[in-house]
């Protein structure tokens, strides 16, 4: 399994109180639903994540009952594991050559209302 680590965001970089993801709690299905709800919240930069990674690390503002409580980890399947195509709901892509950085594969990411279990919020 090769996995990366989804915070930057293409509108935020590294501001952890300005991630626009959304990771919102559906009670009737016991599960949470991903969202990239605009441009800016595209998961961009991390490693791994262009070609080879098939789980991310996310990092969304958990929403339950209409109320945001912040930024909180997430565990999601992005790819296949056999095929290595993208798991239903996701865009991803690599971002192509860089200057001076070519040996790291950097990627895209997108989530339309991607349903992950309960249990693969990250928490004690």
């Amino acid at each position: 399994m090769v996995g990366c680590y989804c915070q930057t965001e293409l509108g935020h970089g590294s501001n952890v109180a300005g991630l626009e993801t959304t990771a919102t709690f559906d009670p009737n299905t016991d599960e949470f639903v991903l969202h990239s709800p605009t441009l800016t919240s595209t998961k961009f930069w991390p490693g791994s994540m262009g070609k080879w990674a098939n789980h991310a690390l996310v990092f969304a503002r958990l929403i339950t009952d209409g109320n945001d409580y912040g930024v909180q980890p997430f565990l999601c399947q992005i790819r296949d594991r056999e095929t290595h195509m993208p798991s239903p709901g996701i865009q991803v892509g690599d971002l192509g050559s860089k200057l001076g950085y070519n040996s790291k594969d950097n990627g895209w990411l997108i989530f339309n209302k991607v349903r992950i279990p309960r249990e693969n919020m990250l928490q004690r």
